[in-house]
C-alpha cells in the first residue's frame, strides 16, 4: 500500500455499524458456534471491516452492506484480530480491500500442523501466498488513520485488538481477547492458549476503557460499556434459532433473547 493511500481518509470521524453482532454461545455436541462480531467502520472514504467472519456470514455480510448502500467492492480494508476460522474466513470476498494480518500471528498460525483446532489451514496459506492486497501489521501501529493495533495476547499468542480513536464514540474492538461480558467483568477467560496473558490483556483493555471512555466490542457479544467494575451491555443479546423437532411439526422457533 502506498503512503498516499494510507493517509487518505475522510475529514470526519468513522461511523461504526454492526453487520453481525456477536453471541456467546457454545455447543459441546457440534463444535463452536462461531457467532463472532463483525463491524463496519465508515468515514466516507475508508470503509473498514474489523474481522471477516465465518462462511455462514456471507449472506449476512451482503445484506448488511446493502443496508448502507454498499457492496463488497466498497470495502477498503479488512483488519484481522487473529487467525481463527470465525474471524478470518471471508477475507477473500472483498476484492478491492487490503487485508491486514498480524505478522507474528500469521507466522505462528503457519507453523501449526494441519488440523490444529480453529485454524483454517487454507486461509492461512492463501494469506501467505498473496503478494498483493495483504499487509502485515504489528501492535503499537496506527494501521489506517485513526485506528491503532493493540497487543492483546492470550487467546492466541499474537492476538491484536483495535482502538478506534477518530470517531464520535471511541471503541475498542477486542476480538477474542474479550469474548463476552462475563470475561470483561471477571477477567476469567474461556478458550485461551495462555490464561495469564489473557488476564493481563483484559486488565490493560479495562484501563484503556477507563482512560478514554471508549466502548468495547467483544468477539462474541454485543457492545459493552465498562462502568464501576462491571461490563454493561449496550443493547440486549439475541440469537435467532430454529430447528425441526419432529417429523410432522415443521420448523420451531427457539430464539434466545
Amino acid at each position: 500500500m502506498s503512503t498516499t493511500r494510507a493517509e487518505a481518509s475522510g475529514s470526519s470521524g468513522y461511523v461504526a455499524h454492526p453487520l453481525v453482532e456477536g453471541f456467546p454461545g457454545k455447543s459441546s455436541s457440534h463444535g463452536a458456534f462461531g457467532w463472532s462480531s463483525l463491524w463496519l467502520l465508515d468515514d466516507g472514504i475508508r470503509r473498514v471491516l474489523v474481522d471477516a467472519g465465518q462462511p455462514a456470514y456471507i449472506p449476512l455480510i451482503h445484506a448488511g452492506l446493502e443496508r448502507h448502500g454498499l457492496t463488497t467492492d466498497d470495502i477498503t480494508d479488512v483488519l484481522l484480530t487473529h487467525m481463527h476460522w470465525d474471524h478470518v474466513s471471508n477475507f477473500t470476498m472483498f476484492g478491492q480491500a487490503t487485508t491486514w494480518v498480524g505478522e507474528s500471528e500469521l507466522r505462528w498460525a503457519a507453523d501449526q500442523p494441519a488440523g490444529t483446532a480453529f485454524i483454517p489451514d487454507l486461509h492461512v496459506q492463501e494469506l501467505l501466498r498473496r503478494t498483493d492486497r495483504v499487509e502485515r501489521m504489528s501492535a503499537g501501529r496506527e494501521i489506517v488513520p485513526g485506528i491503532h493495533a493493540i497487543d492483546s495476547a492470550g487467546h492466541t499468542p499474537h492476538h491484536l485488538a483495535f482502538y478506534l480513536e477518530r470517531s464520535e464514540e471511541q471503541r475498542v474492538f477486542a476480538g477474542d481477547a474479550v469474548k463476552n461480558a462475563y470475561e470483561l467483568t471477571t477477567g476469567r477467560v474461556d478458550s485461551t492458549l495462555d490464561a495469564e496473558a489473557s488476564a493481563a490483556s483484559i486488565t490493560a483493555l479495562r484501563s484503556l476503557l477507563v482512560d478514554t471512555g471508549a466502548t468495547l466490542v467483544p468477539g462474541h457479544d454485543v457492545a459493552l460499556r465498562w462502568q464501576d467494575g462491571e461490563a454493561l451491555r449496550q443493547n440486549p443479546q439475541r440469537a435467532a434459532i430454529a430447528f425441526f423437532a419432529g417429523a410432522t411439526t415443521g420448523e420451531e422457533d427457539r430464539s434466545i433473547g
